[in-house]
């Protein structure tokens, strides 16, 4: 038997090309998922500095990420004020602390479900249907149009920045637990 296959293989259930979206997506999560397993609530509380959300407010805006663009702009459900925590760096607030990790675990499978939900619906030539985002929120985006497979690229690239972003902070909180 030779070396082990990598590849992607579209989710069953989708079309082919939105299909891979997700499966990359899920990969990453998982991966995240991996990242965070064990961690307790003071570790996913911590941040370095004022600039910097800490893992929790992460995984909370990873998930805000993609309501916000599936959701919201694909899906045209508008987002609550519960989501504000989210943004926390953005709107000036208290990063996310109390909670455990199924917490955040639950909101990211929660909003990832949201998403492939709304997702189901669409086919391949979807992709290139555009969309203007349903709250523009600063001035950059209130002129700006975007296609659904370019939403399905930035959620993909922004949680995998993210995930890189964990894997520093957990590399430093050995550091300081």
């Amino acid at each position: 038997m030779g070396p082990e296959l990598y590849n992607v293989k579209p989710l069953a259930g989708f079309s082919p090309r939105i299909g891979a979206y997700l499966t990359m997506m899920d990969d990453v999560s998982e991966r995240i998922e991996k990242y965070v397993s064990g961690m307790v609530d003071q570790q996913l509380a911590w941040y370095p500095n004022q600039d910097c959300e800490s893992i929790g407010t992460l995984l909370l805006h990873i998930a805000g990420v993609e309501r916000s663009w599936i959701g919201e702009d694909i899906g045209r459900k508008p987002m609550g004020e519960e989501w504000m925590p989210a943004f926390a760096l953005r709107f000036k607030l208290p990063q996310i602390s109390g909670k455990d990790l199924p917490y955040f675990l639950n909101i990211l499978k929660k909003t990832r479900a949201e998403s492939k939900t709304i997702l189901a619906k669409l086919t391949d030539a979807d992709l290139q249907r555009e969309i203007i985002p349903l709250d523009p929120g600063d001035d950059t985006n209130a002129k700006k149009r975007f296609t659904i497979e370019w939403i399905l690229y930035h959620v993909l690239e922004h949680e995998a920045h993210h995930k890189g972003q964990i894997a520093v902070m957990k590399r430093l909180l050995k550091n300081i637990t």
